[in-house]
């Protein structure tokens, strides 16, 4: 009888050890489930803030560009969404560099430019070492004012790629040295107080081209760095950046009509 007993005993304490391990088994799922579901949930929230931040600043980017100096940064303030408020740092760059597809344009703004006699703008394309196939050609329109009327200077560089065969004009030999490890085609053009606008044009492939000045020129505000970053309550994160021109880009028919401030006499 007692050995009968001993063996209930048993039979009863392995299945409360089975249920224990069941029910903890359960209890550890929805505890990971809930925290998946919360983690989730903050990370949406967080980014649907972050995103809310870039949108106003954007909104408003022609005023904003005011609080932000050249080749600085600015944290600009912006309204909480969803009991969040993002932080959204703007800052501009005096540097073009921006990838351009084949019928489209680069636009570079030079109206505000302080580039004294000798100066010369740097145009580099072909980046490294993202650029691995046919390398671009490209077509630079430097646009100019002069006491009202408007001037144009056109050079064109080949990239001396399987397409070069069929480019008239084009410059096959850069004349200047790109950065090292960094571009692997270069040219330059000379600009002054009367430069107002450089316009680039790829051929054949997408390209990323990037702009500066020589020593003693400097250029305004080119592009806008727009970094958001929102945080929830328990400490989930979310970043988005956007990087915008800040001169709007013109589309490439620009470049053969007419444009004067007054008349335009046949």
């Amino acid at each position: 009888m007692k050995r009968k007993s001993g063996q209930i005993l048993i039979l009863i304490l392995l299945i409360v050890v089975v249920a224990l391990a069941v029910g903890l088994s359960v209890a550890s799922r929805n505890i990971t489930n809930l925290r998946t579901s919360t983690q989730a949930e903050h990370s949406q929230r967080a980014l649907s803030a972050a995103e809310g931040g870039i949108e106003d600043v954007l909104s408003r980017l022609s005023t904003v560009a005011s609080q932000v100096p050249v080749g600085g940064s600015a944290t600009i303030p912006v309204q909480q969404i969803g009991e969040i408020t993002p932080t959204v740092i703007v800052k501009a760059s005096s540097v073009y560099e921006s990838t351009i597809e084949p019928g489209e344009i680069g636009q570079v703004d030079l109206e505000d430019a302080t580039a004294p006699a000798g100066s010369t703008i740097q145009i580099e394309w072909v980046k490294i070492p993202a650029e691995t196939g046919d390398p671009a050609s490209i077509e630079a329109t430097l646009v100019g004012n002069v006491s009202g009327t408007y001037t144009q200077d056109r050079k064109a560089w080949s990239g001396n790629g399987a397409n070069s065969g069929k480019e008239v004009n084009f410059d096959q030999n850069s004349n200047c040295a790109p950065i090292p490890e960094e571009y692997k085609k270069c040219g330059s053009m000379s600009v002054d107080s009367n430069s107002i606008l450089l316009r680039i044009k790829p051929f054949w492939a997408r390209t990323t081209v990037r702009v500066t000045c020589s020593s003693g020129c400097f250029l305004p505000t080119q592009t806008y760095q727009v970094d958001s970053e929102a945080q929830t309550e328990i400490g989930v994160t979310r970043k988005i950046q956007v990087i915008r021109t800040a001169l709007p880009q013109l589309p490439a028919a620009f470049d053969y009509v007419l444009y004067s401030e007054g008349a335009i006499t046949k």
